[in-house]
């Protein structure tokens, strides 16, 4: 399908891809929720939840990747990239959090430590977290050694911070603005 959306003019193509992330991702997890738990979808997501102790956690997080990335502007002598385009800004940034965030940390994380202590259900998570970048990886060309290890290592690491952020904050708000800001971060200094 990405071939297809390849063909088109960029802001039609990111309007697309945005509404198949939010079909294939979102509206299954809520008809799930819905369906399945019997529940209100944005209470069961903790999309209602602990918001002020959810900022918190994110002003700490949020603050160790902006030095993380300073370091690497530093280290590796990178340039910062502010030519972000309307479909990196839509998908990228704002979607990417909301819609991987919604079915890893609100349904999947949730639903896994219903049978598993929380960093059993977590490792698992962060996993099939790293597998849905599988991909891209292939796509773009990047699935190549040594630079797939340290990929799936940072992902993975990610997923685990991810899914400890939400369990602590109890608030999915603070890991899909964590999550936004990763990439928002990823697209400017790489």
């Amino acid at each position: 399908m990405v071939q297809y959306l390849d063909l088109m003019d960029p802001v039609p193509r990111a309007i697309t891809s945005a509404a198949i992330k939010i079909v294939i991702w979102v509206i299954p997890v809520i008809l799930l929720v819905k369906i399945m738990e019997k529940s209100k979808p944005f209470s069961y997501l903790q999309l209602h939840h602990n918001f002020r102790k959810g900022l918190r956690w994110t002003g700490w997080v949020s603050l160790a990747l902006i030095f993380y990335f300073l370091i690497n502007l530093i280290v590796l002598k990178n340039n910062i990239d502010f030519q972000i385009g309307f479909n990196g800004w839509l998908n990228t940034i704002l979607l990417v959090g909301i819609t991987e965030e919604i079915v890893f940390r609100g349904f999947l994380l949730r639903k896994l430590m219903d049978s598993f202590r929380f960093w059993i259900a977590n490792t698992i998570t962060a996993l099939l977290f790293v597998s849905i970048h599988f991909p891209i990886w292939f796509y773009k060309g990047l699935f190549e050694f040594p630079y797939i290890l340290s990929s799936i290592l940072t992902v993975f690491v990610l997923g685990i911070i991810f899914g400890f952020v939400y369990k602590k904050s109890n608030s999915l708000w603070s890991v899909i603005i964590i999550h936004s800001l990763y990439n928002l971060l990823v697209l400017l200094f790489y």
